[in-house]
C-alpha cells in the first residue's frame, strides 16, 4: 500500500510525552482508522443495525434486562442534560 505522510501541530509538552511512548505513530493511525470508523458509522444506519444485531446475538441480556438497561441510559442522560442547564 502506497504511503502518504500527514503533519500537523501539538503543544511542545505533548510532543515531549508522545516521544517517550513507543509505537506512538502506529497508534496516531490506529486512532485515525478508529475516528474515520465512527465518522462512518454516524452516517450509516446499515451499519450501525448490523453491529447492532452482531451485538444482540451473542447477548446473554433478556428483553427486559435490555429496556431496564435502556431506561437507565435514558434517565443518565436526561439528569445530563439538566445539569448542563440544556433542559
Amino acid at each position: 500500500m502506497a504511503e502518504a505522510e500527514v503533519r500537523f501541530k501539538v503543544p511542545m509538552e505533548l510532543k515531549e510525552e508522545m516521544e517517550e511512548l513507543p509505537g506512538m505513530e502506529e497508534m496516531v493511525v490506529e486512532f485515525i482508522k478508529l475516528k474515520f470508523f465512527e465518522h462512518e458509522l454516524k452516517r450509516s444506519k446499515e451499519l450501525q443495525r448490523f453491529i447492532f444485531e452482531s451485538l444482540a446475538a451473542k447477548s446473554k441480556l433478556t428483553p427486559g434486562d435490555a429496556i431496564e438497561l435502556g431506561n437507565r441510559v435514558k434517565e443518565g442522560m436526561l439528569e445530563e442534560l439538566k445539569e448542563k442547564g440544556l433542559l
